[in-house]
């Protein structure tokens, strides 16, 4: 193309290729044509031996996961009389893909008798191409690609009526040469209705990956809503969760635990038993995060409550924070596998005979307890609540509790004593905000079905000066401002109260008591 100058126009030109060029675009694109050729023969033969390949590794992938799958739910269930087994009742092999069929078996899922067998269809997909990531030009090699849903059975026979006789819960999964996994698993909609009430579900989609062994995983989740009203001759029972998304992921530590996050959010939520009001929670989290740190486990738990409604008023803001620390990770393990083991099976032995709950441990196991106790309060754990509190339109109240554990020495001293030692370091404080006082006692009033405005806030405010009154009367606080204060700290067995220094045992007969007092009154 030559480009004009001044006003003339850009006029196309014709190229002519010699005898000589001619031929070497021939050649060129015999080669090329060639070279595509071979490339297609060779990714087809690849894709071919690769589908045979699978085909003779897949039975056996399949076992090793459903042996690995029923270890993990023996360990979940452990101490219970629940059980859910999975077992592949068949598997036809062909060249490109296989059918296998499965049986999830789940026995006393609940307090009483329940339990039922569902089937599995597994239609699978051989790598390292299969044809459904061929058709969308994912190229990315995997072992085999998993597409399974619950078929019609007995104990499925509701489900299915439930979603319209569309699979109650179907999936799939992409299962990779080194045995990772990833993959989705649906939910289909469900809706009941008879004569006690309603049952409306919208659904729930999972999106997880997991390495070999487990070793490392994450999953997400969303649900639109979930509806539960069932109108009993007591009085109206109901559960509804509205957009409801979480997501979690770890890896496994040396404790044996998953280290990681998990985040959870809820739009709405509402509760209402027989005989009371509903109870509403908007914009509700939960965090958790685990870590572990020069051989300790740390962990922090955290809710919030953008708005807590109750009886259709809105009350408050919450949240409530725990913190762990400081835990040896190996006797953290130690003692829970000895509460999975001997312990759990013990209490459930207990609750099914209904009999007080009496431990029993070989001197083995008692030994075993003692060095691993031991060896947990060495590092001197840290326990905290670290902040509860209620926000209200004029007011916040909040408390924070804080104990750090000690080795206590020999195991064998009075029980008193051990629990005394053990305690190294305790530190508490409550702060209670009279205008949040106020404003529950307003509350309180409009719902008891009092009007007058006057009279309302007469008594709120009385309701909140008679708080610090009686505090300070007792000692048990100090008013500051608008605030109903109280410390305590406690190390070396000697109790700081609100700047009074005393005895553990002066401290126990005096302070205890007249909180007891209080809160009769």
């Amino acid at each position: 193309m030559i480009v004009s100058r001044g006003s003339q126009s850009a006029l196309p030109v014709p190229v002519r290729l010699s005898h000589h060029q001619n031929g070497y675009l021939h050649v060129t694109m015999n080669k090329s044509a060639g070279i595509a050729i071979g490339v297609i023969v060779v990714a087809g033969a690849l894709a071919t031996a690769g589908a045979w390949y699978t085909g003779n590794q897949l039975e056996g992938a399949l076992n090793d996961s459903i042996g690995k799958a029923n270890q993990e739910l023996a360990k979940s269930f452990k101490g219970t009389d629940t059980s859910v087994k999975l077992e592949m009742l068949s598997l036809d092999k062909h060249f490109f893909s296989s059918t296998a069929h499965y049986r999830v078996d789940i026995q006393n899922l609940s307090d009483s008798t329940q339990g039922g067998q569902f089937l599995f269809v597994d239609h699978i997909e051989h790598g390292p191409i299969p044809l459904s990531h061929l058709k969308t030009l994912n190229l990315l090699p995997v072992m085999a690609l998993s597409n399974f849903q619950m078929e019609k059975s007995p104990s499925a026979e509701k489900w299915f009526a439930m979603s319209k006789d569309v699979p109650p819960l179907k999936g799939q999964a992409s299962i990779g040469y080194d045995r990772a996994t990833k993959g989705t698993l649906q939910m289909a909609p469900l809706e009941m209705i008879d004569v006690d009430g309603t049952f409306r579900f919208s659904g729930l989609d999972l999106n997880a990956e997991s390495s070999a062994d487990a070793e490392k995983f994450s999953l997400a989740g969303n649900m639109d809503n979930l509806q539960l009203n069932v109108a009993s001759p007591d009085g109206p029972v109901s559960i509804e969760i509205k957009g409801m998304t979480f997501d979690t992921g770890g890896t496994k530590g040396k404790s044996g635990f998953y280290l990681g996050h998990t985040n959870m959010k809820i739009q709405n939520a509402g509760f209402q038993v027989v005989g009371k009001p509903q109870v509403q929670i908007k914009d509700f989290t939960n965090t958790n995060l685990a870590q572990e740190d020069a051989g300790n486990l740390a962990a922090q738990i955290n809710y919030d409550a953008g708005m807590i409604a109750y009886a259709g008023k809105d009350v408050g803001s919450a949240h409530m924070g725990f913190k762990i620390a400081n835990f040896d990770v190996l006797a953290t393990q130690a003692l829970y596998q000895l509460y999975q083991d001997k312990i759990l099976p013990q209490q459930q032995e207990a609750a099914l005979e209904k009999r007080p709950f009496r431990l029993e441990l070989s001197p083995a196991d008692q030994e075993l307890m003692n060095t691993q106790m031991k060896t947990l309060l060495a590092a001197k754990p840290h326990i905290e609540l670290e902040r509860l509190s209620l926000k209200t339109s004029n007011g916040e109240s909040h408390m924070r509790i804080a104990v750090d554990l000690a080795d206590p020495g020999p195991l064998d001293q009075p029980s008193d004593a051990l629990l005394m030692k053990s305690l190294g370091e305790v530190n508490a404080k409550v702060v209670l905000s009279k205008p949040m006082i106020r404003d529950l006692a307003t509350q309180q009033a409009i719902r008891e079905g009092q009007t007058d405005l006057k009279v309302i806030a007469d008594q709120a405010k009385a309701a909140g000066d008679m708080a610090s009154a009686m505090a300070e009367m007792m000692q048990l606080a100090k008013v500051d401002g608008d605030n109903i204060v109280s410390d305590l700290h406690y190390a070396n067995q000697m109790v700081d109260f609100n700047g009074q220094k005393m005895t553990v045992q002066q401290f126990m007969s005096n302070v205890m008591g007249k909180v007891g007092v209080l809160g009769n009154q």
